[in-house]
């Protein structure tokens, strides 16, 4: 006797456990298409970029929920290294790149003479690290290979930094997320631990929605009230 298949009752839709959610930060990757070049160029001209914004809209979200927690991204073209910059104080531009120098030389990444930096004097107190990736491989840059790199960068380098933030009491979870389909590229936030696996991605996905910015119909409300009427014969 062959069994007949029996429908399965469908699977309820994953829910969200972390209550220390704080935001998102991201770029639409269709308006980096804007700053699409067409010729190979030595050195990056737009993921470093994308890169020093995200990490400054997290940390100005991470201080708006008063944690400490710093960082920008620094590319040193001669030097063929992009990294972040940690910090649990506020630091400006030439700061965090003249702590990055100083990182690479202490710990013999350097190309070149030391004295050949140039660096302006350090005031910021606060700084615990820096997450870095080498480029000397890479001899030219295109657009697209640009944007692929952005993608690594983003997931590679914020793993450790966050673990820095971490080992330095510092509640700063942090993970990558892409969806290609909606054509947005960022991070999210939290000040408590989280599956990263199931939760990241489907906060991602209520926090555009919430907003309006989810790409896609998305059933009404009233649409999903079910009417039955019930037809008697007399």
């Amino acid at each position: 006797m062959v069994k007949k298949n029996r429908k399965g009752r469908k699977l309820p839709s994953p829910s969200i456990s972390n209550t220390g959610f704080i935001g998102s930060v991201f770029v639409n990757t269709n308006d980096l298409q804007k700053r699409q070049y067409y010729f190979s160029r030595k050195y990056m001209q737009v993921a470093h970029h994308v890169l020093d914004g995200l990490a400054k809209a997290i940390s100005a979200l991470f201080s708006e929920h008063q944690h400490p927690v710093y960082l920008s991204c620094v590319y040193l073209p001669k030097q063929k290294k992009i990294g972040f910059v940690l910090s649990v104080k506020p630091f400006d531009e030439a700061e965090g790149i003249a702590y990055f120098t100083n990182y690479l030389i202490e710990k013999n990444f350097y190309i070149g003479m030391e004295d050949e930096a140039q660096l302006p004097e350090i005031f910021n107190t606060g700084f615990i690290g820096v997450v870095f990736a080498d480029l000397l491989e890479i001899e030219r840059f295109t657009f697209e290979f640009e944007m692929n790199v952005l993608v690594k960068l983003m997931k590679d380098m914020i793993i450790p930094a966050k673990e820095l933030f971490l080992r330095h009491q510092i509640p700063a979870y942090i993970s990558a997320v892409h969806l290609e389909d909606q054509h947005k590229l960022g991070f999210v936030l939290s000040v408590k631990p989280y599956d990263e696996k199931t939760e990241a991605d489907l906060y991602f996905i209520e926090y555009l929605k919430e907003r309006g910015l989810y790409i896609g119909e998305e059933e009404k409300e009233e649409d999903k009230i079910v009417i039955r009427k019930k037809i008697e014969l007399m």
